[in-house]
């Protein structure tokens, strides 16, 4: 969700889940790809246009931008401060020209893109409007909205108190229990107008070039008033919807309507993997144990600008060291399509993970047991993750160096290996065994203390 509500609500939020009915809907929408994508979170449209060469270098082919329409005023500068970022996340209108930027600016950015071989996504807000307490000095509730001036396009102003009854998460406001004024009006999806709003709105940013779309607080909207709404997108554009699922079987729900939703699943095993007494080991193909969605349905992350955000989601933030190396892991492997952050998309870590993703981005995976690799490196700190033949990640989450004469890496062909952070070669001869290890004298492995190394060969381009 995209909204700044009581710590209280979104505590209760994540313990019970949002709830959504099975209706059996299937798409027939083949989806779109896209490889890694920079999240422009609340960052102005003209700002991103100037940072678009350092996007692009750091090797992100997909930009998403925070929502576009027409807001309530902001209280600070929205293209120099992040303090009420969610403002974005509550339409007045679906009128192009908020606080990030003009119809044009974003017309510009998207001109800007395309001609750099990139593309963008919007996020899109299409389960209700804005706070009552934003406009009441403006207009009662609803004669602020310009498309919404009558009560019978929302459900009746009561908020959810039970996020385990379906009906209550698709019909009532998003709000604290304390004040209605708190309350996000929730719209009635069922009525063709509202739909036909949606989908003009949709229409109105793909006629601006817009590549794909991020559907936000989609399990409060029922999947068979989604399924309508998406009849207009173009089957060339990439989609997913924000699905915060407390189960894997509940968020693969959605699955029904949307190609890829939001993988919290992953989160969660990323936190205990690396948490104080974790095991980096649990991350082996996760999805076969239902730790993580199928990849082809995923849009994966270490940390989005909801867990990102103060005083929310408090359970799915990383501590500051863990955070590079978890999202390591998540541009390492093949499933998903992996979503960064700005606030850490130039991480060194991060971005030499990024070039590693793209540039084995057809090689299979296959996480190679440490007992194959080195003695002592069958190990809850360490994971080596080889991509083909031709690319190896190893993380090591230990505050320890780990440190080996010699070593072997079964799973490469013999050649030389270039790392992408640290800038150093290693080589591995027909019997695998390391010949080199940045000097030509070392055949073993070392590798620091809270560490991601990306290794690919050196003539992949």
């Amino acid at each position: 969700m995209k909204h700044q509500i009581s710590s209280k609500y979104f505590i209760n939020l994540v313990r019970v889940g949002l709830i959504a009915v099975t209706t059996g809907i299937t798409s027939e929408v083949a989806p779109a790809k896209a490889d890694v994508i920079y999240h422009a979170f609340d960052e102005c449209f003209a700002d991103v246009k100037t940072k678009l060469p350092k996007i692009q270098e750091a090797g992100y082919t997909h930009i998403q931008i925070s929502p576009a329409n027409k807001t309530a005023p902001r209280g600070d500068n929205a293209c120099t401060s992040d303090k009420e970022w969610y403002m974005q996340y509550q339409p007045l209108d679906y009128v192009l020209g908020g606080h990030l930027g003009t119809q044009k600016d974003l017309k510009d950015l998207i001109g800007v893109a395309h001609k750099s071989g990139m593309k963008v996504i919007a996020d899109v807000v299409l389960n209700h409007m804005a706070k009552y307490k934003f406009y009441e000095t403006v207009a009662p509730f609803p004669q602020a909205y310009p498309i919404y001036q009558k009560l019978e396009y929302f459900h009746e102003a009561k908020c959810i108190d039970n996020y385990n009854d379906p009906v209550q998460v698709e019909n009532r406001w998003l709000c604290d229990q304390n004040s209605i004024k708190e309350g996000l009006p929730d719209l009635r999806t069922d009525l063709p107008y509202v739909q036909q709003n949606a989908q003009k709105y949709m229409t109105t940013l793909f006629g601006l070039g817009i590549d794909g779309l991020r559907f936000d607080a989609a399990k409060h909207i029922p999947r068979g008033d989604m399924a309508k709404i998406l009849s207009v997108v173009p089957k060339d554009k990439f989609y997913y919807g924000e699905v915060i699922g407390q189960s894997y079987d509940e968020s693969r729900k959605y699955i029904s309507v949307f190609p890829k939703v939001t993988d919290f699943q992953l989160v969660n095993t990323l936190k205990d993997a690396f948490k104080y007494g974790g095991d980096l080991r649990s991350l082996v193909n996760p999805s076969d144990t239902k730790r993580a969605l199928p990849g082809n349905e995923a849009v994966t992350f270490s940390r989005n600008h909801d867990t990102w955000a103060p005083g929310q989601f408090d359970n799915w933030k990383f501590d500051s060291g863990d955070l590079p190396l978890a999202t390591a892991y998540v541009l390492a492997i093949k499933e998903g399509t992996p979503l960064i952050l700005n606030f850490d998309a130039f991480n060194p870590t991060v971005v030499a993970g990024v070039q590693f993703h793209q540039k084995l981005l057809t090689q299979p995976q296959y996480f190679r047991n440490g007992n194959e690799i080195a003695t002592g490196a069958n190990s809850p700190n360490l994971l080596f993750i080889e991509r083909g033949d031709r690319g190896l990640a190893i993380i090591n989450k230990s505050g320890e160096k780990f440190n080996v004469p010699q070593a072997k890496i079964p799973g490469l062909a013999a050649g030389c290996y270039n790392e992408l952070q640290y800038k150093f070669q290693i080589c591995v001869d027909t019997a695998k065994q390391v010949t080199q290890w940045g000097s030509a004298q070392r055949r073993g492995i070392e590798i620091g203390p809270r560490t991601a190394l990306f290794f690919v060969r050196s003539d992949t381009n």
